[in-house]
């Protein structure tokens, strides 16, 4: 069928290449109990898994500066602060945007959950003035010429972090988070948008019912699959296990996102 292309499938097209670039990939099952247990104790009803995975990651990164970098005219290069983008479905889904949480890190779960939905119901509402243009722009510029404008756009608004096209400088930031358990996967591996030069993509799977082991005993209990995909010409193992096991602290502990 021929049908129009959404503008962030165009971008892709106009951005991917067959797959040469290396990276790293990873899961870990996160039990649900002590993150439903802060969610109902919190006065705050609008947190959600999505808010708390953002809000422990910002965290991991800023505890492992390391992994806060990106690749510039083939140096390694550090992120100017700790910003996290969210993936916000739009027209009931059939497209997607992306709503970027700057200094993360220095933000409480609360002020997330608040500034994300805010921001996402004026996408969702068409009032996002950056947003607006960089539809603009994917609609005039003709497919063949995608690709030397992502090209541009990967060195100028992902590189050096120079608004162009509607798009803040680093667009993705640090990292980008998205929730695919809303789409009835219990696992996916996100494939990185080159031009954004973001070094961590990480996906939220759908919450079900596992087996765990605790105290030696086997137990059920609601859990999530989250996942991580890393430029591995940044990250490595040890990073990588780094980042996570202070990830699964603040998992584990969701109160110390509250400070």
């Amino acid at each position: 069928m021929n049908q129009p292309l959404a503008h962030r499938r165009k971008i892709a097209i106009g951005t991917w290449r067959a797959p040469r670039e290396s990276r790293i990939q990873t899961n870990l099952q996160v039990d649900l109990t002590p993150i439903t247990e802060f969610i109902a104790n919190t006065k705050s009803q609008a947190i959600t898994i999505t808010h708390i995975v953002g809000a422990a990651l910002a965290r991991a990164i800023a505890l492992n500066p390391e992994t806060n970098v990106r690749v510039v005219f083939g140096k390694v290069r550090s992120f100017p602060r700790v910003d996290i983008s969210f993936a916000v479905d739009i027209g009931d889904g059939s497209d997607l945007a992306q709503c970027l949480v700057r200094n993360a890190d220095q933000k409480n779960v609360i002020e997330i959950s608040q500034e994300l939905s805010t921001k996402a119901e004026h996408l969702r509402q068409y009032q996002d003035e950056n947003y607006s243009r960089s539809v603009s722009w994917a609609k005039a510029v003709p497919t063949p010429l995608m690709k030397p404008l992502m090209m541009f756009l990967s060195f100028w608004n992902g590189g050096l972090g120079k608004r162009a096209f509607g798009q803040a400088g680093h667009p993705l930031g640090s990292a980008f988070v998205s929730n695919v358990g809303r789409f009835q996967m219990r696992e996916a591996y996100l494939a990185p948008l080159p031009f954004a030069r973001t070094p961590i993509y990480m996906a939220i799977g759908e919450a079900h019912d596992a087996a765990v082991v605790i105290d030696e005993k086997v137990v059920p209990r609601l859990v999530v699959i989250v996942t991580v995909t890393a430029d591995h010409r940044l990250i490595d193992g040890a990073h990588a296990g780094k980042l996570i096991a202070a990830f699964k602290q603040f998992m584990e502990k969701p109160a110390l996102l509250l400070v």
